[in-house]
This record gives C-alpha cells, sequence and structure tokens, in this order.
C-alpha cells in the first residue's frame, strides 16, 4: 500500500460518513485532513508505519495513525468495509453525477426512495426532483445532463487509476524467473486517457514446458488485488482488480511475442490501414506474425521486436502512443514522424502552488522537491486573490512570496533558480484578476478560468480570447476545465482559442494533474501544427504532485511533441529569454 492508496481509503471514509445524516461533521473533517496529511508525509509508508514513526504527523491523531497502519498491514480498513455494507449501493453512485453531494443525494433518497440510477432518471423526467425543498428545475436539469455524462463514460478508468493497477502486478510478474519477456499492452500502453481494461502480455522460452504457464497464470489469479477470477487458461486468464477494472494476461512463445504485443497494444484504427499496406506488399499481418504470401503459402518473416515489424512494412517505427490512424502510417513512410519528447529531456517545473495558497508544502519544500527529481528550476505559480476559496495571493501576499524568492534564488544561484510566476484568474469579462503594474512583475503568467463554467460557448470563446490578447498572459492553463470522468468542462470554440494563441505567441499547457489532462491529446496536434508551444503543468499542491509530469509526457508524445515543442526542455536561462521575448514583442505591438 503507497500513500496515495490509504489517502484514497481515508478520502472513501470521509465520503461515506457524509452520506450518513447522523455523522459527526468533525470526524468527517478529521478523515479529510488525515488524507491530506498522509499525502503530504515525506518518506515511504510501509517503513514509516513499521517503525511507528507517524506519531506526531500533523493532521494524523491516534484514530487516523490506526486507520493506516490497518490498511498496510492488512490491504483494508474494516471501517471502511462497514460503511460501505451499510451505505445504500445508488448513494455511491449518485456521488458519480457531477455536482450533487451528500446533502442532495440524502434528500433525495429519503424523499423520493430511488435505488437506482434509471429510476433517478425518471423521477427527474417526472418532474419530481424539482420539487423538493431547495432544488428546483435547474438542478433537475444538471442531474440529468450529469446522468448523461455517467452513460457516455461507463466502465471507464482514468489512465492514472489503471496504470497504478497494471504497475503493481507488471512488477509481481516480472519476479517470476518462468518470464522472457513482459508488457503491458491496450489503451493503456497507447497512454489514453481514460481506459476501459488492462492488456498484458508476457513470453516463455519457446521450449518452455506447459508447466511455466500454469505457474504464471497461477501467479497473476492469486495477486492481493485480484477481486474475482473470470477466465482461467494457459495462454489467457483474465481477472478483475480491486479498483473494478479487468485485467487479461496472455502468454505466449517468446519468438511470438512482438506480434502478439503489436496487435493487442492496438489500436484498430491503426491496424486496419497498417493491414491493407501488408496486403498490398504481399504480406498478412496477425497476432501469431508477419507473413510473406508466396504460391498460397504463408512463411514467417522474423521479428524479434516491434520495430522489425514496422522495417519489413518500409516503415520508420510508429511508437504506441501514435497508433491512433491520424496520418502516423504516412509520415512513418515518408520519414516524417517527429521524435516524440522523453521524459528525461524535462529540466523543470512549471504549474505547482505553495502554502501560500493551497499546497500543501512550503515554497523551499517545493523547491527540494525539484532538487531531489533532478530539475533546475520551478515556475510557481499559486493562485491569485479571485480564487479565494483556495487562498488566492493578495498583492501584499505576492511581495512577500517575491521577496522568499528572491532569498532562495541567492542561496541557490547557479544550481537551482524559481521563476515568480501566478496562476491568474481570467474573470468572467476575460479581465486578469491583477492589474498590468502587478503582472509585470511575474517572470511568466499561467490565464486560467476557474469561476462561471456556464456562460454560452460565444461568451466563454469571447472570455477566452481576451485572455489571450493580454501582453502579460504567457500561457492558458487547463484550457477546457474538464475533469476527466466528472466534467466535460465548459464549452467553448478551441480552434478559435488555438489559432488566437498561435498569432499571439500565447503558450497552452497540457495540465498534467491525471484528472485533467487538458489540453486533449487531439488539440495538442492541433496546436503543434499552428506552431504553439506546449508547457507540462503538474498543477503540483504536493511534493509527490511534481511527479504528475510523467502523464503530461504521455499526452504531448500522443499529440506529436517533440522536445523543442514543450517549453519545460528548455534551460532556465532560454526559458526566461523566451518569456521575456514574448511579452515584449507583445507590448511593443
Amino acid at each position: 500500500m503507497d500513500k496515495a492508496q490509504v489517502a484514497s481509503m481515508l478520502e472513501e471514509i470521509a465520503t461515506l460518513l457524509a452520506l450518513k445524516p447522523e455523522a459527526s461533521v468533525f470526524e468527517l473533517r478529521a478523515y479529510e485532513n488525515a488524507a491530506r496529511a498522509l499525502v503530504s508525509v515525506d518518506g515511504d509508508l510501509n517503513q514509516l508505519v513499521a517503525e511507528k514513526k507517524l506519531k506526531g504527523t500533523p493532521g494524523l491523531g491516534p484514530t487516523m495513525i490506526k486507520r493506516v497502519e490497518e490498511a498496510v498491514q492488512n490491504g483494508k480498513i474494516a471501517f471502511l468495509d462497514e460503511l460501505r455494507a451499510e451505505t445504500p449501493a445508488v448513494k455511491l453512485e449518485m456521488m458519480r453525477i457531477p455536482g450533487v453531494g451528500p446533502k442532495k443525494i440524502n434528500a433525495i433518497y429519503d424523499q423520493l426512495h430511488v435505488t437506482t440510477l434509471a429510476e433517478l432518471e425518471q423521477v427527474c423526467k417526472d418532474d419530481k426532483v424539482a420539487k423538493i425543498p431547495g432544488f428546483g428545475k435547474k438542478t433537475q436539469e444538471k442531474i440529468l445532463q450529469g446522468l448523461a455524462f455517467l452513460k457516455q463514460h461507463a466502465d471507464r478508468f482514468r489512465f492514472d487509476v489503471a496504470f497504478a493497477e497494471a504497475e503493481r502486478i507488471r512488477t509481481a510478474l516480472a519476479t517470476l524467473p518462468e518470464i522472457v519477456r513482459l508488457e503491458v499492452a491496450g489503451s493503456l500502453r497507447r497512454r489514453r486517457e481514460t481506459v476501459k481494461d488492462i492488456d498484458m502480455v508476457a513470453s516463455v522460452d519457446d521450449n518452455a514446458p506447459e508447466e511455466a504457464r500454469e505457474k504464471i497464470m497461477s501467479f497473476f489469479t492469486t495477486q492481493p488485488t485480484v477481486i474475482s477470477i473470470t477466465g482461467k487458461g494457459t495462454t489467457k486468464s483474465s481477472v478483475v482488480v480491486a479498483s473494478g477494472i479487468a485485467m487479461d494476461l496472455r502468454v505466449v512463445s517468446d519468438s511470438q511475442f512482438p506480434s502478439t504485443l503489436h496487435h493487442f497494444t492496438g489500436s484498430r484504427e491503426h491496424h486496419i490501414p497498417l493491414r491493407r499496406r501488408a496486403q498490398n506488399m504481399g504480406m498478412t499481418i496477425n497476432d501469431y506474425g508477419l507473413f510473406k504470401i508466396s504460391e498460397g503459402k504463408e512463411e514467417l518473416v522474423p521479428c524479434h521486436e516491434e520495430r522489425d515489424i514496422y522495417a519489413a512494412l518500409k516503415l520508420d517505427y510508429i511508437a504506441p502512443e501514435l497508433r491512433e490512424d491520424t496520418g502516423e502510417i504516412d509520415a512513418a513512410a515518408q520519414h516524417k514522424l517527429p521524435k516524440l519528447v522523453e521524459q528525461s529531456d524535462m529540466r523543470g517545473i512549471l504549474h505547482a502552488h505553495t502554502t501560500y495558497s493551497d499546497g500543501q508544502k512550503t515554497l523551499r519544500e517545493m523547491v527540494e522537491g525539484c532538487i531531489e527529481r533532478g530539475y533546475s528550476y520551478l515556475g510557481i505559480t499559486d493562485h491569485s486573490k479571485a480564487a479565494a476559496y483556495a487562498g488566492g495571493l493578495s498583492e501584499e501576499d505576492v511581495r512577500r512570496q517575491w521577496a522568499e524568492i528572491d532569498q532562495i534564488n541567492a542561496e541557490l544561484q547557479g544550481r537551482f533558480h524559481i521563476l515568480k510566476g501566478i496562476e491568474c484568474d481570467i474573470l468572467k469579462d476575460g479581465a486578469l484578476d491583477f492589474p498590468d503594474e502587478v503582472l509585470a512583475g511575474f517572470d511568466f503568467v499561467i490565464a486560467s478560468i476557474h469561476s462561471n463554467f456556464n456562460l454560452s460557448p460565444e461568451e466563454q470563446t469571447k472570455r477566452m480570447l481576451k485572455a489571450i490578447a493580454n501582453p502579460y498572459t504567457s500561457i492558458i492553463g487547463h484550457p477546457t476545465g474538464r475533469i476527466l470522468l466528472g466534467r466535460a468542462g465548459y464549452t467553448l470554440d478551441m480552434e478559435a482559442v488555438i489559432d488566437a494563441a498561435a498569432e499571439q505567441g500565447v503558450c497552452i499547457e497540457i495540465n498534467a494533474h491525471p484528472s485533467r489532462l487538458d489540453m486533449d491529446w487531439r488539440l495538442v496536434r492541433k496546436a503543434r501544427e499552428k506552431g504553439l508551444k506546449v508547457p507540462l503543468g503538474p498543477d503540483a499542491h504536493a511534493i509527490e504532485g511534481l511527479d504528475d509530469v510523467f502523464y503530461g509526457v504521455g499526452i504531448a508524445r500522443k499529440g506529436w511533441l517533440s522536445a523543442d515543442d514543450v517549453p519545460n526542455t528548455y534551460t532556465s536561462e532560454r526559458l526566461i529569454e523566451f518569456f521575456r521575448a514574448q511579452r515584449e514583442r507583445r507590448l511593443s505591438q
């Protein structure tokens, strides 16, 4: 059990307590605070528990420490299991509806006695929800919209959830000496932002006995996170893991591994034109291999790696992230695929929060976290004053933070640099939340929408275009405001936004937090074609959040970005000059 898993369990307890009308608000807050505190604890959780070092941690009282120890030692918390058993299933399902909190859920359940989401949808259509005191037609319509959103995204899981599940089992399987090669496949390997299930492919020696496959499958199906087995054989086994996601493991001979991995990585859309190309070259391709057809007979084309498959088809290697039939095959045939950005290209962080606003760590602690990860700079971007809910900075706070930044920069000169940034709210009329004389003091400004999501598409677009036109705007943050599997985000003309940003020389970020991954990778490709620079912003509110850059790199790669397209790959000197030139050019227009 890692910190994120246990914190998630504590958050779930808080949620379930909120669904109990008689629950103490103080108890609920205690679990919420404990979850936040746990994520911020430094060090390996298992070791901290074993050495009894959690005592004295702010936010973790004796009861919370017992809960954490129980989770680490047993893989579960009995109190959480009790709450799950006591809570009507429909209440948990209603928690997934955007904008519907515990109070509304309890009111609907107590007054209308619904037992399923289908029944909830019907009582909304029958106009019964609107008649509950404190609800009304507008709330009823939002619930119907939320139900439609859930239907659209049913049985999907965020990338980070699926990745964590896959990594746990992949790491365990990798210890087996019988396995020669092992890879995650499917949409997870292609770095899709949400996935339906997990595919994994393992190989054994071509001459391995059947017992080797049986051992691997028995090991796989008895992993601690497996909650049910839906199929078990020596070539394929299927399970469901604790998060509810289904996982398939295929075991093949090592000579078949490249073709099986390629086949189950997909996508179907990529494979259709690839197979057509193979047919035109007198070949056929499937999960068993690439075959040359001669006089009605199939002859296996030896391929030790996926690269060999593409080479035999006279194509440059196509990275898994690009296999979506968006022009990658033609580009590979013409040697025009970009050299995709890598995690190792990242030199610094842009978009992180501290205790000055709603971050969990101090400025110095965030700097130390960056240094530990090998970064050479940090663009700090606490919230502006309009974001009062997030402890937005007043102008006085800004100057106080600048003074601390100057002090730390002087201490770390030549080793690390903090850029003075701000995540500045875009107000309803498109103006930025600070006057020009304050904005001029920042090295860069991320302009983001955090309010008035329900404006018309025309108004929202006009609002964003005005923010882009502000010469102090360096980067547009999370441009659509979407929350994956949570809300669709506000509606605006992103084509017009990208065009305006390209014209003004403004960047649009990929918000790398796994709940956002916004800009969408399809839009990233459009932005690249327009010449935009696309920074990766982890939106880190704790030291661990710095690692979310990993998710942003996946989306950047899906959007065909090379290292030079991503300002985080620049040296601090080049980046500072980039932002300075960007601003001066626009102020002189």
